[in-house]
């Protein structure tokens, strides 16, 4: 995937000939699906009402299975912008009263409704710039585009250690992930949100389906196995918001980690058997298998001590000739992906993020407990109800507290997490006693990550 980036780091999508945006405005409709968002909705509509587009080629989709107050905000705002605005794009809202298939029911309930040709996705926390559609629509010039994605911003990436972190961690997917798939020629997918689709595409694969937790990831594969083409677009960018607690951020990952694997369930038969070339089936297959790498960090986490006994007992020269070269190559590519990521993602770099990248390998090595709940919930094919992550409207500028009725849920992995970080400690302490120092640093990581984790955790069951 660094090869293929580093090839193609400054490449960007080709626009076929036509003028699609500037002449003949297609009709687009706008999905904007809403569940308890009170604090961002209304900066939403309002931003999606001022896109620049044709009014009369324009519909806004209000998707609302939200149970508090939110439906309020929406309906004031919408009357509010009929009161201050002659010309404004046809507003439809759609209020449900059940979350049956959660935001993918939603937007097949739109779907059903939709007039536009084309679908744009926005989820409520997003911001994206005026000029969206006449800057994105360009690809679709070509019948064969079903999908054009473009990378996430972030709106409060410096409101904490954990938004830096998870800054970080999302460019790599959006800056070298995604780039080196698009331009690798491999299968890669809608992101939920800041894209636009091809009615048509979702249509011929099958619409929105909701047997998965991640209803981007799996009609993303069905499309492209339907032959539909995809655009990644690197250098536009769509502002979004960061989880800013650690609750909020493990519940986000943790509907991520089993969607993906029950979308590999799912859909990696199909990719096995489909005429796609060997390379990207088995890019694929390490895309959607990827989340397994959980278990094995969490098994890693508790045979710390063990594994300090056992290799005193086999001597430092075998150490030193095989611990040590496997430990560099295991995490040389990761130090690398993510230092790509950091490079090329942070125009303005200062002291605290010095300390971000090695503490991103902590907090992926704690995660492994919340990840490998999800992917054994996966594998045993246990049911799980869509948990929307909490926004609150932070920017760097303005940061804002999630109102305690938005609190996501407080699960039992902080025990687990609690205890790994007194077993990791104890790790630490052994290694000094036989004088293994140059395990500390290694042996560190998971005593960082875990008390990190066990820290936020215990400190936000208090807030609440």
């Amino acid at each position: 995937m660094i090869i293929i980036y580093i090839k193609h780091k400054d490449s960007k999508p080709s626009i076929p000939n036509g003028t699609i945006a500037k002449s003949t405005f297609p009709f687009v409709t706008i999905q904007l699906p809403f569940y308890n968002e009170k604090q961002v909705a209304k900066r939403l509509i309002e931003t999606v009402c001022r896109f620049e587009w044709n009014l009369h080629t324009l519909e806004i989709q209000i998707l609302d299975d939200s149970t508090d107050e939110t439906s309020d905000i929406i309906q004031e705002c919408i009357s509010d912008l009929k009161r201050r605005y002659d010309k404004l794009p046809e507003l439809k809202y759609i209020h449900r009263t059940h979350r049956i298939g959660y935001k993918a029911g939603a937007l097949a309930e739109g779907l059903k409704v939709a007039k536009g040709e084309f679908i744009a996705v926005f989820d409520a926390d997003n911001l994206p710039n005026n000029d969206f559609l006449t800057c994105n629509m360009r690809y679709f010039n070509d019948k064969k585009i079903g999908m054009v994605q473009t990378r996430w911003g972030f709106l409060n990436a410096n409101e904490s250690f954990l938004c830096r972190a998870q800054t970080l961690f999302l460019n790599a997917h959006f800056i070298v992930e995604q780039q080196a798939r698009y331009f690798g020629n491999l299968l890669f997918n809608f992101n939920g949100t800041a894209g636009i689709w091809r009615k048509e595409a979702i249509m011929d694969s099958g619409g929105w389906q909701f047997d998965t937790l991640t209803e981007d990831l799996d009609l993303s594969m069905r499309a492209q196995l339907r032959g539909w083409k995809f655009v990644y677009d690197n250098n536009y960018i769509v502002p979004t918001e960061l989880p800013n607690r650690i609750s909020a951020f493990k519940s986000q990952q943790y509907r991520w980690a089993k969607g993906a694997v029950e979308t590999g369930i799912k859909i990696l038969p199909s990719i096995f058997k489909s005429s796609i070339p060997l390379k990207v089936k088995i890019a694929a297959f390490f895309h959607l298998t990827s989340k397994s790498i959980s278990p094995a960090l969490l098994m890693l986490g508790v045979l710390l001590v063990p594994a300090l006994y056992i290799r005193l007992e086999s001597g430092l020269l075998k150490l030193f000739l095989i611990d040590f070269p496997i430990f560099i190559a295991g995490t040389g590519s990761m130090s690398l992906f993510y230092s790509y990521a950091y490079k090329h993602g942070n125009k303005n770099k200062g002291w605290k993020d010095i300390f971000t990248l090695p503490m991103l390998t902590s907090l992926g090595i704690a995660l492994a407990v919340n990840n490998s709940k999800a992917f054994f919930s996966a594998l045993l094919k246990r049911k799980s109800a869509f948990i929307r992550t909490p926004k609150s409207g932070s920017t760097d500028a303005l940061p804002q507290e999630v109102p305690h009725s938005y609190f996501a849920a407080i699960d039992n992995t902080i025990f687990i997490e609690s205890l790994l970080a007194c077993y990791s400690f104890s790790a630490l302490l052994i290694a000094y006693n036989m004088h293994l120092y140059f395990t500390l640093p290694f042996l560190a990581t998971f005593f960082i990550g875990y008390l990190y984790f066990s820290y936020k955790g215990v400190s936000e069951i208090y807030v609440q």
